[in-house]
């Protein structure tokens, strides 16, 4: 397997077999073209099922008295924004918890997986990830939304490897339409994770990155009522072609439905526009001592100052024993180059008009040659209105 590849393992691998089912009959299948990825998920997963039994089991009993810490941090922004940067950076402090890559990619078995399922499945992590040749290793910090995908159906993710399916997105992204049951639902499989979290670092604030989390701000507060946000945040222009990459080379090779180019346009798109768009009007919701907006190229600029801003408002008191081990992460890239995306096949125009609300809300300017003409900031107006 080439280093800058992703590996070929799917995220279902080990998904509990009651969710695949449900989550076949939801979508009738998979397309034709992916009918071998869907028969490798069904094999490795029936295969998993005695270990996820187990896994259940020793969760339950080792869960009993577990106290989960109710301040948790998120750092909420869209894809492509720098919140891996920022999860990163983090993580450096010990007095956070955090979701590693290997509880991520096998979520179900590692409560009794220990170090052989470790070992077992390292050779499956890429050195990098394809979108933005960040190092990956097993232990680092990892995103939630996919590993609930794998054992729960209130789950955003499943929008992602059923892209032609926008009810999981539309429901648990945006709780747009959803009834008291399915809200309940997904409030109890992302309590689970959290737990999942706290038993590996028992005591500790969880720190929780997950772009899905940006359109959701309101269902966060009604569990988590004293939590902290960092909303970080980077100009579209260079959001839009980022997430394109993103979706090219890692998304897509995920997919079980045919999906034309077009249509994956459109989908970065109303993802960004449908999730910044209410993360604009839930923000206000957020104590203010509990909020602290991050702009991405400030952040780039000068990150251990930014940190210790964050932790200042927070009263956060462990920077001065985290800042070496952040500082240390710095230095380690200041080599590192971005992926250049003068080359995007997506329309600058389309962007400045369908994203005109960000531009505006965010503080970025507009094109100085004027792109819109009125009717059409219109119109764009009208579209970003969710």
């Amino acid at each position: 397997m080439a280093k800058d590849k992703i590996p070929a393992a799917h995220i279902y691998y080990t998904i509990n077999p009651i969710t695949w089912l449900k989550i076949l009959i939801d979508n009738r299948g998979v397309s034709r073209f992916r009918i071998w990825d869907a028969l490798k998920i069904t094999f490795f997963s029936v295969l998993s099922t005695p270990f996820q039994i187990l896994d259940r089991i020793v969760f339950w009993y080792k869960t009993r008295s577990i106290t989960v810490n109710d301040e948790p941090l998120f750092i909420i922004g869209h894809w492509r924004s720098g919140t891996t940067y920022l999860h990163y950076l983090l993580a450096k402090d010990e007095s956070f918890g955090f979701l590693s890559v290997y509880q991520a990619f096998i979520p179900n078995i590692t409560t009794i997986g220990g170090k052989l399922f470790k070992k077992i499945f390292t050779p499956l992590v890429p050195h990098k990830r394809p979108q933005d040749n960040i190092e990956v290793s097993i232990d680092i910090p990892a995103e939630e939304e996919n590993a609930i995908s794998t054992y729960a159906l209130e789950s955003a993710s499943h929008s992602f490897w059923f892209p032609k399916n926008e009810k999981y997105f539309n429901k648990y992204a945006l709780f747009n339409d959803v009834t008291a049951e399915e809200r309940s639902s997904w409030q109890k499989a992302y309590k689970r994770m959290m737990t999942k979290i706290s038993l590996v670092h028992p005591g500790k604030k969880v720190l929780m990155k997950n772009p899905h989390n940006t359109g959701r701000v309101k269902e966060l507060l009604r569990m988590y009522p004293k939590a902290k946000f960092i909303h970080i945040y980077r100009n579209p222009l260079s959001v839009i072609p980022s997430t394109y990459l993103m979706y090219n080379k890692v998304v897509t090779t995920q997919f079980l439905q045919e999906f034309s180019e077009q249509e994956l346009h459109d989908k970065i798109f109303y993802y960004y526009k449908s999730s910044m768009s209410k993360l604009l009007v839930e923000k206000e919701l957020i104590p203010q001592e509990n909020l602290y907006d991050l702009r991405f190229e400030d952040f780039e600029k000068d990150p251990l100052s930014q940190l210790e801003a964050i932790y200042e408002k927070f009263g956060y008191d462990t920077f001065p024993s985290a800042l070496p081990h952040m500082r240390d992460y710095v230095n380690a890239k200041k080599n590192y180059k971005k992926n250049n995306h003068k080359e995007s096949p997506i329309d600058k125009n389309r962007i400045y008009e369908e994203c005109e609300f960000a531009f505006r809300a965010l503080g970025y300017p507009l094109a100085k040659t004027s792109i819109l003409t009125p009717n059409q900031a219109t119109k764009s107006q009208i579209k970003a209105g969710y």
